[in-house]
């Protein structure tokens, strides 16, 4: 039996990867991550919850945050990182696999450093315009370094750096919502605005919606607005809940790929795989990037749509309900023009990235 560890802060493409893992016979795949979705939270996270349900052996890492900037948070998460890495260090001695591929991300960061210690194969896959710092310091002694936009390469050692594009999940290219409930309200959704902060949500595009649905009356809405329930946005949306507004904690991989497709127009994070889905499905979206994101990774990513025609692009700090309100009135008056750039970047798009890494990852077993 091969055994492949898979870990680091991106769900999506890790679950596009497993996906392909498992059509291999004799492969045992093993999940490094975190149990809860923030510190201090008993709140599981979404990586936790999917993994499990997929019957796949989850092993939690609880190690500390690497930041860019010095805060009074600081100390209390580098204490940390020493645990990570002797927990790490044991599972692994413990698990034994043949290759360990990481997503980025704290944790992502000792599982590949201590098993490069241990002589096990690594390989990591940058998502991001502009890597990460967990990225940037594994690509250092890993054994292979994949990307998503060419664009990224010139961060990496250029022989061993392949340019893939990013992995996609079968879920994504989805027409069907598997729950009843989300099936029927993309059936009746002829002018849809799907919102989406990710997993655990958005606080800021959240309270930019309970604001501006009044104003939205010709759209229905669906609202996805994470599981963190940060400062009672899911209790709220629930109570503005009605015909036309569909507010959701979570959604299932078919059911967002689903949602997506039905999207008339997308309202977002920037994040690596939210833009990259976006542009392989020719959404018209509008997108605001995470102030706080690594490097302004948020902000670059989304410039890879805005430069292709396809999203309108809003600063956070300027950014109000009437904000909201006008850029979506822009995009309907041009919208055959958006639509036509959207078209055009998906042509471009690689589709078949997943299957590329999997054929990587099991060639180092």
């Amino acid at each position: 039996m091969k055994k492949i560890v898979v870990t680091g802060g991106h769900l999506t493409p890790a679950l596009a990867l497993i996906e392909n893992l498992q059509k291999q016979k004799d492969v045992e795949i093993i999940f490094f991550g975190r149990k809860y979705a923030s510190e201090g939270a008993k709140v599981e996270s979404a990586e936790y919850k999917i993994i499990k349900q997929k019957d796949i052996k989850f092993v939690q890492i609880t190690t500390g945050r690497l930041q860019r900037k010095f805060t009074r948070y600081t100390p209390k998460s580098l204490a940390k990182v020493p645990g990570g890495f002797a927990q790490a260090i044991y599972h692994l001695k413990r698990e034994k696999p043949a290759v360990v591929v990481s997503f980025g991300g704290y944790i992502g960061l000792p599982v590949i450093f201590t098993a490069k210690l241990l002589g096990i194969k690594t390989i990591i896959h940058e998502q991001s315009a502009v890597p990460g710092l967990a990225n940037r310091l594994s690509a250092k002694i890993c054994d292979k370094i994949f990307v998503s936009f060419p664009k990224t390469a010139k961060y990496f050692p250029a022989q061993k750096t392949e340019v893939i594009g990013n992995l996609t999940r079968s879920d994504v290219y989805k027409k069907q919502a598997t729950s009843k409930k989300i099936s029927d309200f993309l059936k009746k959704s002829e002018s849809l605005i799907f919102v989406t902060g990710g997993n655990q949500g958005s606080h800021f595009i959240n309270e930019l919606i309970f604001q501006s649905i009044e104003n939205l009356k010709n759209y229905q809405i669906l609202h996805q607005v994470g599981t963190l329930n940060f400062k009672g946005d899911l209790d709220r949306a629930l109570e503005k809940s009605n015909s036309n507004y569909l507010p959701v904690d979570y959604l299932t991989s078919s059911d967002f790929g689903a949602s997506l497709n039905s999207a008339r127009i997308v309202i977002s994070r920037s994040g690596a795989n939210t833009v990259w889905e976006l542009a392989t499905l020719s959404k018209v979206a509008i997108l605001i990037p995470l102030p706080i994101s690594a490097a302004g990774e948020q902000y670059e990513n989304a410039q890879i749509l805005k430069e292709a025609g396809s999203a309108i692009v809003l600063n956070q700090k300027e950014t109000t309900p009437q904000t909201l309100i006008s850029t979506i009135g822009e995009i309907e008056a041009n919208y055959p023009k958006f639509q036509t750039s959207a078209k055009a970047l998906s042509t471009k798009m690689p589709k078949d990235a997943a299957q590329k890494l999997a054929e990587a990852v099991i060639s180092y077993t």
